[in-house]
């Protein structure tokens, strides 16, 4: 999932929890359910982005390699700086 799918993801999850309690405070708790159902099962329903980077097993890389990874590559997370220095 790219960066953009993820942030409208995010942004429609956040939308529904406002509108869940908006429902509540103007319609009720009846609406506010349904509300809250619908977004807890599209939240539940969107791939995971966590845990999605394969780490080799072994020992733990060195910190400094892994430092200098991430500046030699912007914008790389820490689990893909420790995903390549352990390839190496």
């Amino acid at each position: 999932m790219t960066g953009a799918a993820t942030r409208t993801s995010a942004l429609a999850i956040f939308g529904g929890v406002v509108a869940t309690a908006a429902a509540w405070i103007a319609l009720g708790l009846p609406f506010a359910c349904v509300g809250a159902l619908a977004t807890i099962t599209y939240a539940a329903s969107m791939p995971s982005v966590i845990g999605t980077t394969r780490v080799a097993q072994g020992a733990a890389p060195d910190h400094r390699e892994v430092r200098k990874w991430r500046k030699e590559h912007p914008g790389a997370t820490i689990t893909e700086a420790i995903a390549a220095v352990s390839e190496r």
